[in-house]
């Protein structure tokens, strides 16, 4: 039987290392806790409005409203912000921008595209933020 090690990397995204005498390592995430890349935490929204924090930071949303749903970004989420937003219901997306805050997409795209659309919203640069994925204007 191979020793087995496992450590916590560090006390913001929780991951346990299972290693073997081969060096192989299996990463596995901790359920309701942000893990590795690769693994991902949901954050489930049914309201027609909703407003982006830093709780939804890496995240994906899953947006399942039936009527058009208004997501705004606000201004001071942390430089490295990113999340992605699903558009899982048949209720468009829009996205708004908060006071100070700069949204920017190829020609100008606002809106999620279609139903089971996937939009990333990436921040690249203070209060200025990315949409990218399938969406339109």
């Amino acid at each position: 039987m191979a020793d087995v090690q496992i450590s916590v990397i560090d006390q913001q995204d929780t991951q346990v290392v299972l290693a073997a005498a081969s060096d192989t390592a299996v990463n596995i995430a901790v359920p309701g806790v942000q893990g590795p890349p690769g693994i991902a935490a949901y954050f489930d929204v049914a309201d027609t409005t909703y407003t982006i924090d830093e709780g939804n930071k890496s995240k994906i949303g899953r947006f399942t409203s039936s009527s058009a749903v208004t997501v705004t970004v606000p201004s001071g989420l942390s430089a490295n912000f990113d999340c992605m937003i699903l558009q899982l219901g048949t209720g468009q997306i829009t996205f708004a921008a908060g006071s100070g805050v700069t949204l920017r997409a190829a020609l100008s795209a606002d809106k999620s595209a279609y139903q089971y659309a996937a939009i990333s919203l990436i921040s690249i640069g203070t209060d200025e933020y990315l949409l990218t994925g399938e969406v339109t204007s």
